[in-house]
């Protein structure tokens, strides 16, 4: 009795689930044998063969199987099917509370990539990227288990936890033979959304980490310091930028574009939905977007529109390509809800930027791999510590001053020695590095925030594009 009992409770309860979430529509039908066509047929087949199933468990498993999880679990593994981003979620207060505000983790965006839980974007001076964890790497374990049948929020609610606990992950790198077994220390989580300055020949610097709904304040404000400042042009730096808030991206987007234009559109099942650049007609000037793989979500909608209406120049690498729409949907007399993807994200041309992202108009290289691996072991060098101690915070102003200085000038002479010091001693080691590798290396142990900009290969790269995009305009 108890095994027949399951299955009428469990299969009543099924249907229940499948016709409140729509997935069988009694209402669009004249009567309920036209719902029960042949591919809903197979459907109750199958819940018959869950309700059995579960009926055996009851019955002849070891321990007493606790029922609520059994079917929570049977849930999200039905969601899971569908696509790494929608998902079941117990508890929806909690869930709110937990993405407002900082938290405790570990600084880091994971996505899905090819069903494995991957690595977008470790946060710059967070515990991820302290660790040494890069974008692109593929967590195969969090403290031991398994992420091959882990759901994306199954694996976030395992690395996030309380300030100061440990969480042990086991990656695998491309390139790199062994797995990488790293232990990250958990802090609160805090990222600017916005940082600015201004660099090298009068140039405008923008660096969005996150949309959020203070963000496009954040930029217009800095776009009016620059407007005051008569700068020549503006880098827009969106690398390792995981996305947030469609808005923020459409409001940004309209700092750049005329009023009017498309800037990204959506496509869910039955309707599209055009979002468009607001606002007055803004000033002119030449732009440069940079993204790299760690740019997803809106942060490609902006690339995309800018590209798309050749607004400016995208730099850098391929983007993650990470751009479909989420709802929440509360279910009836619970405080449980469900996550869904309900349509995808186009550029103004029409690229489904969640199959591959968006192409960069100019590939510009960061550091190779190889290079990446010497950086890391510049991370805390004594050597470089010493040397900028030496030299001063301001070393790398000096450097260029010296660089350039006239060649009996004793004082630029003995600091362009003792840089000359520092990589053979680095070499040495085994760390070979360019000059300009070597510079962005002391520009991160400087307290010096600008260094770290104006050393970045690729910020280099995108002003020389700047100088080109402006000697067009002049022409024009």
């Amino acid at each position: 009795m108890k095994s027949k009992y399951t299955y009428i409770t469990v299969l009543t309860f099924l249907i229940a689930l499948f016709l409140s979430s729509g997935m069988i529509l009694a209402e669009d039908t004249d009567n309920l044998e036209d719902v029960l066509d042949n591919s809903e047929n197979v459907l109750l087949e199958n819940i018959a063969l869950f309700s059995e199933i579960l009926a055996s468990v009851e019955q002849h498993y070891l321990e007493e199987p606790k029922k609520k999880e059994l079917l929570e679990g049977a849930i999200k593994g039905m969601l899971r099917t569908l696509d790494p981003y929608s998902q079941f979620i117990p508890d929806y207060i909690a869930f709110r509370t937990q993405n407002q505000g900082n938290y405790g983790g570990v600084g880091m965006t994971v996505g899905m990539r090819e069903d494995m839980i991957t690595v977008i974007t470790p946060f710059k001076g967070n515990p991820a990227s302290l660790a040494g964890v890069q974008n692109g790497d593929i967590i195969s374990q969090i403290d031991g288990e398994s992420t091959a049948v882990m759901s994306l929020d199954d694996a976030v609610d395992l690395l996030r936890g309380e300030p100061g606990t440990s969480v042990s992950v086991t990656i695998r790198r491309p390139k790199v033979s062994q797995p990488l077994e790293i232990t990250i220390t958990r802090d609160v989580i805090r990222i600017p959304s916005v940082e600015k300055e201004i660099i090298g020949d009068n140039i405008g610097y923008i660096k969005i980490n996150n949309f959020l709904q203070t963000t496009a304040n954040d930029v217009d404000i800095a776009l009016e310091e620059f407007n005051q400042d008569n700068i020549r042009g503006v880098v827009l730096d969106l690398r390792f930028n995981p996305g947030g808030l469609l808005g923020s991206a459409v409001e940004i987007s309209s700092d750049f574009l005329e009023p009017g234009q498309l800037v990204v559109y959506s496509q869910g099942k039955d309707e599209r939905k055009d979002f468009t650049a607001q606002g007055p007609p803004r000033d002119k000037f030449p732009l440069i977007v940079l993204v790299n793989n760690g740019s997803a979500s809106a942060s490609e909608i902006v690339a995309g529109a800018i590209k798309d209406h050749n607004r400016g120049l995208v730099m850098g690498s391929q983007t993650f390509g990470k751009a479909s729409v989420q709802k929440v949907f509360s279910l009836s007399n619970s405080k449980a809800a469900v996550k869904l993807t309900v349509a995808k994200y186009f550029t103004p041309n029409g690229v489904d930027i969640d199959k591959i992202g968006i192409l960069p108009d100019v590939e510009s290289a960061y550091f190779s791999r190889s290079e990446v691996q010497m950086q890391i072991k510049l991370r805390d060098h004594q050597k470089i510590k010493t040397f900028v101690e030496e030299n001063g915070d301001d070393v790398l102003e000096k450097l260029y001053a010296a660089e350039h200085a006239p060649r009996d000038d004793r004082q630029a002479g003995k600091l362009l020695r003792a840089f000359n010091r520092l990589t053979d001693a680095l070499t040495e080691e085994q760390i070979i590095l360019s000059d300009i590798g070597i510079k962005y290396a002391i520009a991160l142990e400087t307290q010096n925030t600008k260094d770290e900009i104006v050393h970045d290969p690729q910020v280099v790269a995108a002003m020389e594009q700047l100088k080109v995009l402006e000697l067009f305009a002049k022409q024009d």
